[in-house]
């Protein structure tokens, strides 16, 4: 147990500089969601309504199938050498989707809003968030390895290594995937009856 908790620990030291640069495009996201919301404040007065009667339609498949298919994007990007300068856009995207999200809860209730906003909206995107950490670094180096491969500097032995490392990856997040849309599926709506 202390041999994994000190890889663990390794792990997490190796790859702090990219959980930084991760942490910062999705600030970034949510300061441009923000933004957005109060540049086009004018045109606000249905959104809410909007946000919160779409929830208690959407059926429990298409919920997962959005979730999947995000993820199944930042999976096929990882098998292809031009797939790593679009990896950013997944915490640029979910920023920008919980700044606007909750932006817009807080403008039409209030402080109320925000408190109920994080559990309903900010804990599936922080959910969400970290599932994708893992993909889009796996995608990464994924889609390093192929490249390497093409300059001959690269093994096929560590390629195939690293291809299976990336679909076991995606593989264990899917579980996760199906609980975060039980979570947006049942939870939600009961949260935003509260608003």
């Amino acid at each position: 147990m202390s041999h994994l908790m000190s890889k663990i620990r390794y792990d997490f030291i190796h790859e702090l500089p990219l959980i930084r640069l991760y942490a910062i495009l999705y600030i970034a996201g949510v300061f441009l969601g923000v933004l957005g919301v109060i540049l086009s404040f004018d045109d606000l007065s249905n959104i809410p309504a909007e946000i919160f009667s779409q929830n208690e339609k959407i059926e429990y498949i298409s919920i997962f199938i959005q979730h999947f298919f995000c993820f199944l994007i930042l999976y096929i990007l990882g098998l292809t050498i031009v797939g790593l300068p679009f990896l950013p856009f997944f915490p640029l995207y979910k920023g920008f989707s919980i700044g606007v999200i909750l932006s817009v809860v807080i403008i039409s209730n209030g402080l109320r809003g925000f408190f109920l906003g994080i559990p309903a909206f900010g804990l599936q995107n922080l959910i969400s968030l970290i599932l994708g950490y893992f993909i889009c670094i796996s995608s990464a180096r994924l889609s390093i390895s192929f490249f390497e491969l093409l300059r001959n500097r690269g093994k096929h032995s560590a390629l195939y290594r690293e291809f299976l490392n990336h679909t076991y990856r995606f593989l264990i997040i899917t579980p996760f995937l199906l609980l975060l849309s039980v979570w947006q599926w049942k939870m939600v709506p009961v949260i935003i009856e509260l608003f």
